[in-house]
């Protein structure tokens, strides 16, 4: 029979090979310890608290997530039910815990959209992984309106959101930018001039907005692509 401190050893073993693992493997990491929030979902239909487990059936998410490990610049054209904001979350999170001094900022029209998502998306994956062994303390920090804006881990990389605005990564090294809706923000284009040199250096830009299109930003990186309309998007992830 084994003792207190041997099964704490082999537990312990069993999570540094487990976190070795996803540190390689985010998709793995998704479907063996992210759980989301489904607020749509009626409570009547059984889930009364519309937590559920990652969705791995849906290959788009896999697919998506393969750009996003392999190219600097990613476009994202979406619909709803996509789950693009969770897929976005989550690869930030994995990208906070697994790599040291990782600076992530994510950007919407104002502060109060950013700091939802950070807070009901990106917080809400860290403290309710599957395996309560997994879980960081982060430091956070709220915004004048009490949802978290800032999470910083004990690796010294951190998740901050944004308001966008040409002049928001100014004085800020970013490792990964993400704009949300970004068809909705006005100030896109000065933000995409001014994370591009950001890029050149290592980082990653990110855009993804659902629209009717066709101007924006990204819509027109998709007219290059082949995508007229935001409709088109349905026919992809059918």
């Amino acid at each position: 029979m084994l003792s207190e401190r041997e099964e704490a050893a082999i537990l312990l073993s069993k999570k540094d090979r487990l976190d070795a693992l996803y540190s390689e493997n985010p998709w793995k990491f998704f479907c063996q310890q992210v759980k989301t929030i489904d607020e749509s979902q009626s409570i009547s239909l059984g889930n009364r608290d519309r937590v559920y487990l990652w969705p791995k059936e849906h290959k788009f998410l896999k697919e998506t997530l393969n750009v996003l490990q392999n190219e600097p610049l990613v476009g994202i054209p979406k619909s709803r039910r996509m789950m693009i904001s969770w897929l976005l979350s989550a690869y930030f999170v994995w990208d906070a815990r697994y790599h040291p001094n990782s600076a992530i900022f994510y950007m919407s029209e104002t502060e109060q959209k950013s700091a939802f998502a950070v807070d009901k998306r990106c917080k809400f994956i860290e403290e309710n992984l599957r395996g309560p062994e997994f879980r960081l303390p982060v430091k956070t920090m709220k915004t004048k309106t009490g949802l978290v804006g800032h999470m910083t881990y004990p690796n010294n990389s951190y998740i901050w959101a944004l308001a966008s605005g040409g002049d928001a990564l100014r004085q800020y090294t970013a490792t990964k930018i993400f704009l949300d809706e970004s068809e909705f923000q006005d100030e896109a284009p000065a933000v995409v001039r001014a994370a591009l040199p950001m890029v050149e250096n290592g980082a990653q830009l990110i855009l993804a907005s659902s629209s009717d299109g066709p101007v924006g930003v990204l819509a027109d990186l998709a007219d290059k692509c082949g995508i007229r309309s935001y409709k088109d998007v349905k026919g992809l992830v059918a």
